[in-house]
């Protein structure tokens, strides 16, 4: 089952910001649009809507879709922006563990702190993933 939440509004807001000099991702949104997509993270695949920030920066532009695939063949998650899409490519205890990485920081976290989840802090992360910061909306 393909699983997919539109473009929150309001209260549930996501969007995802790519530095092409870095490959920095921050994702960023609300913490009820954050636990959702820890949920979402728990199906074999889907995607949902980015909100588009206009003035992205420190960052260089915004990303429009978050999408992502089980494969069952890997034990790692593969987290890269691909155009404009952000795409992970993992297997189920790696997506699972990103899913609680998510849900953990949405739960806990004030609003001024961030986490970073990338390689090699997390080794359930590939290492050829582009470094994943995980925000509150500001």
């Amino acid at each position: 089952m393909i699983g997919k939440i539109g473009r929150p509004e309001g209260d549930g807001m996501l969007q995802v910001l790519f530095s092409g000099a870095t490959r920095e991702l921050e994702l960023s949104g609300t913490r009820r649009a954050l636990l959702a997509l820890g949920q979402l993270l728990r199906e074999k695949a889907g995607s949902c809507d980015l909100s588009e920030n206009r003035h992205p920066f420190p960052y260089e532009r915004s990303l429009s879709e978050f999408a992502f695939q089980e494969e069952p063949e890997r034990d790692t998650a593969s987290i890269l922006a691909e155009d404009r899409i952000l795409r992970i490519r993992a297997g189920r205890e790696a997506l699972d563990l990103l899913a609680d990485a998510i849900e953990g920081f949405a739960s806990e976290a004030d609003a001024s702190h961030h986490r970073h989840v990338d390689f090699p802090t997390y080794d359930y992360i590939a290492p050829e993933s582009d470094p994943l910061v995980i925000a509150f909306m500001g």
